[in-house]
Formats: C-alpha cells, sequence, structure tokens
C-alpha cells in the first residue's frame, strides 16, 4: 500500500484513507501541526483543502502557509489548494447534512484524481461546533472514518481541547484512527484503546505468520535440496550402468572382425549412448529435470562418428539452438537422431562416397523441429540399398512417442523433419 508523508514528524508516514484528528489548544497549535501537513501535500503533487475556523482564519491560514511554501499563490491560482471558511462547507444550507458534507469530500477526491492529483488532503476546524450539536457531528464523522477508508484522501480534523467535554473527547478517538495532542511542547500519538490493541495483536499476527512462513520456506529448501540429491544420485547411477554395458559392448566391437557384426555393435552403442549422454547432462546440470539440447546433440554425434570406420570421411554438422526439454522427450529425440545419423551414415554415401551429415534443433513458440539431412546419393537412387528404409521404422515408433509429424525429402540428397510439441 502506497505510503505518503503526514508532514508531522510525531506522525510520520500514512496510507491513503487514514482519518485523525488533533487537539488543540491555541492557534499556535493548528499552525504548528497543518502548516507542515499541507506543505507535505502541495510538495507530494496533491489536492488539498483547508476548511477554516476561528481562531485561525483564512488569512491567518494563508499567511502561514505561504511563509513555508513560497509559491502558494501560484499553487492556489491553479486550484492546487483551496482555502474556505466553514460557512461555505459545513453549513452551505445553514445546517450540517452529514451525508452532502460527506459526499462533497469524495467528489472532490474523485476530481483530484481526474485532474492528475495523487489524491486529496485535507483538514477541518470544528471550533464552531457548539456543545449542543456534537453528538450529531460524532456521527458525521462514524460516516467520515467509514467512508474515507478506501480513498485517495488523507484528513486532518482539528478540535479545540477548550471547547470539548471530556465525553466528547472519547466520542472524537473514537472516531479518528487515532489522535494527536500537544504535550510539553511535544506532540504525541493517542489511539483508542480497542486499536491499539488491534494493531498491537496485528503486528503479533504478523510477525508469527512471518516466523512460520521462514520455517516452512526452510522447510521446503531442504525437501527440495533432498529431492535434488536422490534424482543426482538416481541420474549418477543410471549413467553408469549404461557406461558398463558401453564398456562390455565396445569390447566386444574390438575383438569382432566381421564387418556386419560390428555395424551392430555399432548400432547398439550408438543406442545405449544416447540414453547415457541424456543422464551424463542432467547429473552435471543444476536443473534436474529439463536436458541442454545444444550441448547433449554435439556430444552425441560425435560420438556415432566415431563408432564408424569411415569418421575421416563423413562429417557431421551440428547446428543447434539452446533450448531445455524434459528428460523423456530428450531420451527420445536422442534415440531418433541416433537412428536418422546411423542411417546416413550406413547407406548415403556408398563406395568410399566423402560427404557431410548436418543435424539441425530448435524450439519457437512451443514448437521444436529436428532436421537430419545429407549430402549423399538418395533412397531413391539406383544404388541406394534398400536396407536403408528398413532402418526408418524405429524412427516411425519414436516419431509417434514424440507427438511428432515427420516429413521425408530426397534427391538430391535426404532430409528428414521432425515437428513436436515441446515439453
Amino acid at each position: 500500500m502506497t505510503r505518503i508523508s503526514s508532514g508531522i514528524p510525531a506522525v510520520g508516514e500514512l496510507s491513503w484513507g487514514t482519518h485523525f484528528c488533533q487537539f488543540y489548544e491555541d492557534r499556535h497549535d493548528l499552525a504548528e501541526a497543518l502548516v507542515p501537513f499541507f506543505k507535505a501535500g502541495l510538495e507530494g503533487n496533491e489536492k488539498c483543502l483547508w476548511v477554516t475556523s476561528e481562531p485561525f482564519g483564512r488569512e491567518d491560514a494563508r499567511d502561514s502557509l505561504r511563509a513555508a511554501v513560497p509559491d502558494l499563490d501560484q499553487r492556489e491560482k491553479r486550484g492546487q489548494i483551496e482555502i474556505i471558511d466553514f460557512q461555505n462547507w459545513y453549513l452551505r444550507n445553514g445546517d450540517l447534512n452529514p451525508d452532502e458534507t460527506v459526499e462533497q469530500w469524495l467528489g472532490r477526491a474523485n476530481t483530484a484524481v481526474g485532474e492528475g492529483y495523487a489524491g486529496l488532503r485535507l483538514t477541518g476546524n470544528t471550533f464552531w461546533l457548539e456543545c449542543d450539536g456534537f453528538d450529531e457531528f460524532a456521527d458525521y464523522e462514524a460516516k467520515v472514518n467509514t467512508r474515507f477508508s478506501s480513498q485517495p484522501i488523507l484528513a486532518l480534523c482539528s478540535y479545540c481541547l477548550g471547547r470539548c467535554r471530556p465525553t466528547d473527547i472519547i466520542e472524537v478517538v473514537r472516531n479518528h484512527q487515532f489522535a494527536i495532542s500537544r504535550r510539553r511542547g511535544t506532540w504525541e500519538v493517542i489511539e483508542d484503546a480497542s486499536l491499539r490493541i488491534a494493531r498491537s495483536e496485528l503486528e503479533r499476527l504478523n510477525s508469527e505468520l512471518e516466523r512460520r512462513v521462514r520455517d516452512r520456506t526452510a522447510e521446503l529448501e531442504r525437501a527440495l535440496n533432498e529431492k535434488n540429491e536422490l534424482f543426482r544420485e538416481v541420474h549418477h547411477r543410471v549413467r553408469n550402468n549404461l557406461q558398463i554395458i558401453s564398456s562390455l559392448v565396445r569390447m566386444k566391437l574390438r575383438q569382432t572382425r566381421s564387418d556386419d557384426i560390428r555395424q551392430n555393435y555399432a548400432d547398439i552403442l550408438g543406442r545405449v549412448d544416447a540414453i547415457a549422454l541424456v543422464h551424463d547432462a542432467l547429473y552435471a546440470s543444476d536443473e534436474l529435470s529439463r536436458v541442454p539440447i545444444a550441448q547433449y546433440l554435439d556430444r552425441l554425434c560425435a560420438s556415432l562418428v566415431q563408432l564408424r570406420r569411415d569418421q575421416d570421411r563423413v562429417t557431421i554438422r551440428v547446428d543447434t539452438q539452446d533450448a531445455d526439454i524434459g528428460l523423456d522427450q530428450a531420451v527420445t529425440l536422442g534415440l531418433v537422431t541416433t537412428e536418422l545419423v546411423t542411417n546416413a551414415l550406413k547407406h548415403a554415401f556408398p563406395d568410399d562416397r566423402t560427404g557431410q551429415i548436418t543435424v539441425r534443433f530448435g524450439c519457437q513458440d512451443g514448437t521444436c523441429t529436428l532436421t537430419v539431412s545429407d549430402d549423399g546419393i538418395g533412397m531413391d537412387a539406383p544404388s541406394s540399398d534398400p536396407r536403408s528404409r528398413s532402418g526408418l521404422r524405429l524412427v516411425s515408433s519414436l516419431a509417434l512417442q514424440l507427438g511428432a509429424t515427420m516429413h521425408e525429402a530426397t534427391g538430391p540428397g535426404t532430409t528428414f523433419s521432425l515437428n513436436f510439441p515441446q515439453r
């Protein structure tokens, strides 16, 4: 909630909707409270309305305020401040009409905001009030207290101690959020006991709530850290198990002399590495459920080339945007990339041809696109290996898991594109 300066040191900052009062003994008390009160309002781009009464009339108010605000006359001409006599405000029709007077204040506040001011700052001196009219005025103050609470209004009412009976003082304090009074030359704040108790209880409850929030936040942070450590341990163990499998297959790959068997082992290794690298990336990352795809595809494609004897004549170019996707999507995407790249390495460059495979990936507006293309012979070429088609059945199945649509273009070279929603 916006806080504004009251201008009165003993009061400090207040919120809009505050309705308080002062008890004064003489003109000096009025000037000492109201002049800084309105000076702060004028400097804070607020519209001001000062309703005066004896013993501090319009000219007294104007002269005192001008000494503190040198450009008061210009501000008054612009309409930022209006200083009027109580008869032209409270008693316009001869008698006080509480409802009409409240609506007058609210109307001025709406006008002030409409003119670009922060709100309305006002005061009214009740010196004119006779004792037998005090009960009626107390009802009016009660309405003011209720109606002003949600408005861009800051209201300070002035009561002369010499004209208030003890019971009147009780009513005044009850109908205002708080009161100020001079004691031994210093302004002091007086609060209604019930308000003071309520404020104390509110402060206690706020303190208790803050403590509970801190404790609960600490508990959640501990639980989150424990969860992250658990996930990190799971990824670590899965990665280690897959590395064991990879090592065993690599050992068999080195031992065999059959090209067909070597290719089968290389296919297995590519799929194992596609999964293992996902867990490796997650283990090394602070984010344990999202995979940084650019780094992952770089490492995956480099591993696929190293598994083949033709790595010196076929290169892989990886062009990816920085994007994070979930664990399940990353594993499936890795397997799709592995199958498409492996298929191109096997069949796109026969007879010791040289060439390049390009892997592109990016996400935009919630849709991700993977493209794997090569500049090889094309799948419709007469010399193309018919087995190159059989390797795509797994790709079609994996594309369904991604919820992807797949497009193929061939001649010259071959291009596969998959579009799927980012999750």
